[in-house]
């Protein structure tokens, strides 16, 4: 086993205060990460002032030593390129990826895991897919979490962050103990989104009185409803938070401005948010403008190309994985407005998740969800924090809503139904509801 993996199982029971210490460590120099951050850390830092020539031909060596070792290793490899006509013999220049087959989740999955991988001595298997219907299995091996970091902190660093700076974790974990669980590897405190912020409070008052943690991460949706908590129900907790608290990193759903304008002016900070998928072929954050995603070169192979239905579709190749390989693989997301230099693709706008939260009205028409919920002035949102979205049939919604305040015989008073060709219904909720992975999604499925 790496030490990076031993390190990843074994060290989750370190108190903060020594986790403190561990942690002016600098990545680069861990073991069984720093000599793979390093390198990833460079060419991040390359690519930040490399000329087209470089790049194009930093892609196109990758992506050669990918489809060679592949197309001689791994068996789905080497009989899907015959069947298809596709030879890596041909593939001589940067323009000639374009001919490499594209793949996506269901071609993949009509294989078995061990017919398109190439299994290495410490390789593990990772699921995902499994909350959107469709489930897909690959391997990883330990030495990932070296890109991963590198690439993340880069992120984070926009907004000041350090390795040795604490944060407070909104993830999906069910497994939290005691509303609160520190964890040393990650150097943050992983909070309960299931449990009552009433109870956490306490307890996240007293580390904050002896610990500074100056980011807030997670998703979206759950940072932006502790806000709320926050700014309604506990100022004492929020006076404590603004003292230390410098930015928030948000990651996993789509960062809804509804929600991000509201985590910015309770807690006072900046937000930054990325885009990536847990195949690890793209890794894209907001570079220069908000909701606008540039793909790191240093990470994968990122492309914009066209479907059946005139849809831009980002297809992405994971440089580093070769125990599962990826390439030109279809992450079947939607993009829009996307904008490539000489052929490289620098920069995309997020239309359309795997999710497919759209619905459609009695007219047969798909209609954005983001649209509907946060594009009109739903009086709703003054009484309650979250509003979702279930299609029942073609032409009707049942609107889901948290509040405590509006009874659902008076909601559809204060829901815009302007223009609309739906038939709506409303139900009152305690809490909104959440995906297997504690995603709070606008559709309702």
């Amino acid at each position: 086993m790496s030490i990076s993996l031993l390190l990843k199982n074994n060290l989750t029971n370190i108190p903060p205060s020594i986790g403190r210490i561990i942690n002016k460590i600098p990545y680069s120099l861990r073991p069984g990460l720093g000599t793979i951050y390093r390198n990833r850390k460079k060419e991040i830092a390359f690519f930040e002032q490399s000329n087209i020539l470089e790049t194009k031909a930093f892609i196109f060596e990758k992506m050669k030593t990918l489809v060679d070792f592949s197309y001689s290793n791994i068996k789905f490899y080497k009989d899907y390129y015959d069947k298809v006509g596709f030879k890596p013999s041909d593939l001589i220049s940067f323009e000639d990826i374009s001919k490499i087959p594209i793949i996506n989740k269901s071609i993949l999955n009509q294989f078995p895991l061990e017919d398109r991988s190439y299994k290495f001595k410490d390789s593990y298997v990772v699921n995902t897919g499994g909350s959107s219907g469709t489930p897909f299995s690959f391997y990883i091996l330990p030495d990932s979490m070296g890109h991963e970091w590198a690439h993340m902190h880069s992120i984070w660093e926009k907004l000041g962050y350090k390795s040795s700076d604490l944060k407070l974790l909104f993830g999906g974990r069910s497994d939290i103990q005691n509303l609160l669980n520190y964890d040393v590897l990650r150097n943050h405190f992983a909070i309960d989104i299931y449990a009552s912020y009433d109870k956490v409070s306490k307890k996240l008052k007293k580390i904050l009185k002896k610990y500074k943690i100056k980011y807030l991460h997670g998703y979206p949706s759950s940072i932006y409803d502790f806000a709320v908590y926050c700014e309604k129900f506990d100022p004492e907790l929020l006076k404590l938070l603004r003292k230390s608290l410098k930015g928030a990193f948000l990651g996993s759903e789509y960062p809804h401005y509804h929600y991000r304008n509201k985590i910015e002016e309770v807690f006072n900070i900046k937000t930054i948010s990325w885009y990536g998928h847990t195949e690890r072929a793209v890794l894209a954050y907001e570079k220069e403008k908000p909701f606008h995603y540039s793909p790191f070169i240093s990470y994968g192979y990122a492309e914009a190309v066209i479907n059946n239905l005139k849809e831009w579709e980002l297809v992405s190749t994971s440089y580093y994985n070769f125990t599962s390989p990826l390439i030109r693989y279809n992450t079947e997301d939607i993009i829009d407005d996307p904008i490539t230099e000489n052929g490289v693709l620098t920069s995309f706008k997020i239309v359309k998740g795997r999710s497919g939260e759209f619905v459609i009205d009695r007219l047969g028409k798909s209609i954005n969800l983001t649209a509907l919920i946060f594009g009109r002035h739903h009086k709703l949102f003054n009484y309650s924090k979250f509003i979702q979205i279930k299609q029942l049939e073609n032409g009707k919604l049942e609107v889901y809503y948290v509040s405590d305040i509006i009874p659902e015989h008076e909601a559809s008073e204060y829901f815009d139904q302007e223009n609309l060709n739906f038939d709506l219904s409303f139900k009152k909720l305690d809490e909104p509801i959440r995906s297997i992975s504690g995603k709070v999604g606008l559709l309702i499925k």
